[in-house]
């Protein structure tokens, strides 16, 4: 072709390398005698981690080093500093607990079962069972990360597996408030950003007529437009001019004429609490929106969320969020989003912060002397204290209620019961901010009302699928026989030569019921199979897999873990662990395998039951 260009391409060049492997830089450190670690979240907070002041010694480096390993932010480890200071406040409590014990274990080597039994018996005293089991989880869960694992006794890394599960009979959940409470909330929320709103208006008016006209501005006014129009240019918040500081505090006048333009952390509270109720997001989301985001063509919003609740790995979704008109700015998330994104933008021009929210809260620790005392106020904490009970019970309305306390999660199951049961009670329907799973388990699963509304649609659907899974179970016991279960007492296998796979032990594994020739099918299989024999050997492994079987019903849809796991769960329940005493199960159950039974299934013999 003329015209054109030509040539070969050469021989690759190698990248330079540094010699040997990288190994990226520790984490923890030890000085001036005490260990501390490093966090950097995936969230950009950061924290530092100090072991000084921390009872027992001997265990602070190994323990550093699992906390660094549970904090690496990749996944299924800790990535967001809320999560960090949450694993610190279970280590600390763990380390001073045993710390008080008469013999305490000085070393992990000293480590039993039953200090860590005594734990969830001292946890157990302050907290409810969820989180009792949720802190002796990440306390195992430190101990198996730490570098002297392997010098623990064999019984306390038998726990690591141990299924850890809630009872649910003995949850008291919460649910959300009742239509009357709800509008009470949202007359307060609404009456209180109007107020803050209109403050602004007025001070951002004061200003312009300060530029535009000072010649008509009256003295008081002059010199308050004079402090506004420096504010506006340098960010920086005036001391008050001729007011005896024994009559009033500098700090509320300079608070006070902050507020003429920025938000302050005073202003944080009903804001968020209206940001619930417009968008039906939870609180963590309100307090990461972004500030970058555009607008399609007037009549929706799009902008980055984060939802942590759908894990780490996809915090990040990009959504498109309805603005409505004017008035509806107070009811839909675009609107309420635009409306906040104004109320803080005058102030972003000095915390520089990538959200949306910035307020004035002044002083010059943390980096505020380079801002001027304006931050973006959830930069550091996720978690920070805004005040949101003592708003509520600051507004006559909702103080008047009795028993009346302000919480957000409450309120996000509040506008999500609204929607749910306006969608007609469908819940793919009804996830408008998180996946349905979400949904459901994080915020509807407590409240009393959607219980009674749908318990008849959740029960019909639970034990259509419990039936469907008896159905496949009797159809495949027909199909391809069932598992002979040999107990004590019944005499020896006459069916000679048998070899042993993951669960079972099998009499034929060239006469597959599933396969021609020799089996190929999945080790779940096998309790729906001719040739499987189950004896008391076997137990162990069993009673392992019925533990992961209840952790899974935990995580996964109902549906598909009947699918999946409803056959293998049924015949070991139903057909072979009542063929054993007991004691014989008992013992089984002291010596299950401390390994994750169901890798035993990854490869190309996995596929799922059907």
């Amino acid at each position: 072709m003329g015209g054109g260009m030509s040539g070969v391409t050469g021989p690759g060049v190698f990248a330079a390398q540094p010699d040997g492997l990288y190994d990226p830089p520790s984490r923890v450190t030890s000085a001036d005698g005490g260990v501390r670690v490093a966090f950097e979240g995936r969230d950009g907070r950061s924290g530092d981690f100090d072991f000084r002041g921390l009872p027992m010694p001997d265990w602070h480096l190994e323990m550093a080093h699992a906390f660094a390993a549970r904090t690496a932010g990749s996944d299924g480890t800790l990535a967001t500093l809320a999560g960090a200071n949450g694993l610190w406040g279970s280590l600390r409590r763990f380390l001073r607990f045993l710390d008080s014990l008469p013999r305490p274990p000085r070393t992990i080597v000293e480590l039993r079962p039953p200090h860590l039994e005594r734990f969830r018996l001292h946890r157990s005293r302050s907290m409810q069972q969820r989180g009792v089991v949720g802190e002796v989880r990440a306390v195992l869960r430190l101990l198996e990360r730490m570098p002297g694992r392997s010098r623990l006794r064999p019984e306390v890394a038998a726990l690591f597996t141990r299924a850890q599960l809630v009872d649910r009979r003995m949850v008291r959940p919460v649910g959300g408030y009742d239509d009357t409470v709800r509008e009470a909330i949202l007359k307060c929320a609404r009456a209180d950003a109007v107020r803050i709103a209109r403050r602004l208006k007025a001070g951002e008016d004061l200003l312009e007529r300060f530029r535009t006209a000072p010649e008509l501005l009256s003295g008081p006014e002059a010199e308050r437009g004079a402090d506004l129009a420096a504010m506006d240019a340098t960010g920086r918040i005036p001391s008050p001019r001729g007011v005896p500081v024994t009559q009033v505090p500098i700090s509320r006048i300079r608070w006070d004429l902050a507020g003429q333009l920025f938000l302050t952390l005073e202003d944080l509270a009903p804001l968020v609490v209206l940001g619930v109720m417009a968008s039906g997001w939870n609180g963590e989301t309100i307090k990461e929106l972004p500030a970058r985001h555009r607008v399609l063509e007037g009549g929706a919003v799009v902008l980055e969320a984060v939802k942590r609740r759908r894990g780490s790995l996809r915090w990040f979704e990009e959504v498109t969020v309805d603005i409505g008109r004017d008035s509806e700015r107070f009811t839909t998330a675009g609107g309420y989003y635009l409306f906040i994104e104004r109320l803080t933008r005058r102030g972003r021009r000095f915390s520089r912060s990538d959200r949306v929210w910035s307020v004035w809260v002044g002083g010059r620790k943390n980096g505020k002397d380079a801002t001027f005392g304006h931050v973006d106020p959830f930069a550091r904490l996720l978690g920070r204290q805004i005040g949101i009970r003592a708003w509520g019970r600051a507004q006559p309305e909702l103080a008047a209620l009795d028993g009346f306390v302000l919480d957000l999660n409450r309120l996000k199951t509040t506008e999500d019961r609204r929607y749910t049961r306006a969608t007609g009670g469908h819940l793919p329907s009804a996830a408008r901010t998180n996946t349905q799973d979400v949904l459901f388990s994080n915020y509807l699963r407590g409240d009393q009302v959607v219980q009674e509304w749908a318990a008849d649609v959740i029960g019909d659907s639970l034990a259509d699928a419990e039936a469907a899974a008896w159905a496949e179970h009797r159809k495949a016991v027909e199909a391809n026989g069932s598992v002979t279960v040999l107990a004590p007492g019944d005499g020896q296998d006459a069916s000679g030569r048998r070899s042993e796979a993951a669960f079972t032990a099998c009499r034929d594994h060239t006469d597959s019921p599933f396969n021609p020739g020799p089996c190929r099918a999945s080790f779940l299989r096998c309790f729906a199979c001719r040739n499987a024999l189950a004896t008391q050997d076997h137990l162990p492994a069993q009673l392992a897999l019925l533990d992961e079987l209840a952790a899974a019903w935990e995580t996964m849809d109902r549906d598909r873990w009947w699918q999946r796991f409803g056959q293998p769960w049924l015949a070991i329940t139903e057909d072979i662990l009542p063929r054993f005493t007991p004691a014989e199960q008992e013992a089984a159950a002291r010596i299950k395998p401390a390994h994750t039974v169901l890798d035993l299934l990854e490869g190309p013999q996995e596929e799922p039951w059907v």
